[in-house]
């Protein structure tokens, strides 16, 4: 058996799981771009209203953004969205949306790696597109992104939207945590030098990292004390090994106390009130956060804190992980296949509870339409903003 034929064996076994943590990478991960034989369907799309919506296409045919498909090769969406949910992680809600995101590689896969894919249209129109290997699309897309990838990378963005409001976007926790408070720091010191009574902070594209980062973005802007997310944590021999080799980085304390559990053990924390501190640059005026049900991992446990505690107000969607997760991720190689694989250690509840499997629900919900994608409408960000108004 190829690594390619136990993959397709044995990830939707580690599916079933249903944690988004806890995943099979793809064999391609592993293999130069130029080495690779697959002919990928060069568009990428995402899962809106129950529908599959072009976001973006690379093919040399004109297909616009936000024309739904229907079908792929005569495979209805819906029955599509099954078959692929199948290799993707997490909760039915995470599988079906991971599912349309990865339909540019799982047609390929699917269809047993065709030359070519027919695309049925909800306009009734079919179009045949060529597949292209991993290089061209990857060329293709740098291309079309260009202006996008030239920008500095930051983990957050000030932008000041009138002389009242100022919007934050904060798109990951993914990062030094000294440097990520003297960003911060730096963007509140403009905050509070212009004056604004308004401060708007998104989170929608926000895929997670270290949550400390997402309480040091709350000292910014809440003084009154809150309630911290508890958690299970299972003692093992293999995580225990990883932690002596100085693989994950926790601080020395934490480390102590789990390798001196037994073997099996469960180690529980409990919520602990948080008390801010004195904080000369916390903004005093009215926060409002943006979701979406991309907001994944530490970005959704930051929504979680937000919410339980009555923090602020978020607008937005409800998102697709659960509010109830799990999380420090485990990773390591199968010893004959040699597939990369992530395991959680951990579950975390939430400030209020354990609540089924619900994700984080906003105070003002508003679901993106499929004809945002063709006006480039923001709803979401439109609603806060009459709020504020």
């Amino acid at each position: 058996m190829t690594q390619n034929e136990f993959w397709r064996l044995f990830t939707p076994l580690v599916g079933m799981i249903g944690d988004s943590h806890s995943i099979v990478v793809e064999p391609r991960f592993f293999i130069k771009a130029e080495s690779d034989p697959v002919k990928y369907l060069p568009i990428f799309t995402d899962y809106i209203d129950g529908e599959i919506v072009i976001t973006q296409s690379l093919t040399d045919e004109k297909i616009e953004k936000g024309v739904v498909i229907t079908a792929v090769n005569g495979v209805a969406s819906k029955e599509l969205i099954r078959k692929l949910g199948g290799y993707r992680f997490g909760t039915s809600r995470e599988k079906a949306h991971s599912a349309a995101g990865w339909l540019w590689v799982g047609a390929a896969e699917l269809f047993g790696r065709p030359d070519k894919f027919t695309l049925s249209l909800k306009s009734g129109k079919k179009v045949t597109v060529q597949g292209m290997k991993l290089p061209e699309v990857m060329k293709r897309r740098q291309a079309a992104n260009a202006d996008r990838l030239a920008t500095t990378f930051s983990p957050i963005e000030l932008k000041f939207l009138d002389g009242e409001t100022a919007y934050l976007n904060s798109n990951t926790v993914t990062y030094d945590l000294e440097k990520y408070k003297a960003l911060i720091g730096d963007a509140f010191t403009r905050i509070k030098s212009a004056g604004v009574r308004n401060l708007i902070i998104d989170v929608r594209n926000n895929d997670g990292g270290n949550s400390a980062l997402g309480e040091a973005l709350i000292d910014m802007f809440n003084a009154k004390p809150y309630r911290s997310w508890a958690s299970k944590w299972k003692r093992s021999v293999f995580y225990a090994e990883d932690l002596k080799r100085g693989n994950i980085p926790l601080p020395a304390s934490v480390i102590e106390k789990y390798l001196a559990a037994r073997p099996g053990e469960t180690l529980s924390s409990g919520f602990e009130t948080i008390t801010p501190g004195a904080n000369p640059l916390r903004f005093g005026g009215r926060v409002f956060i943006l979701s979406a049900k991309e907001t994944f991992s530490s970005g959704t446990m930051f929504l979680g804190t937000i919410k339980d505690n009555r923090l602020a107000k978020i607008i937005g969607e409800e998102t697709n992980e659960p509010a109830c997760m799990f999380g420090e991720m485990s990773l390591f190689w199968l010893p004959n296949t040699r597939l990369r694989v992530s395991l959680s250690v951990k579950s975390w509840i939430p400030p209020a509870g354990c609540k089924g499997m619900r994700g984080v629900v906003p105070d003002v919900v508003v679901n993106r339409r499929v004809a945002d994608y063709v006006t480039g409408r923001d709803g979401i960000l439109e609603t806060a903003l009459n709020l504020i108004k």
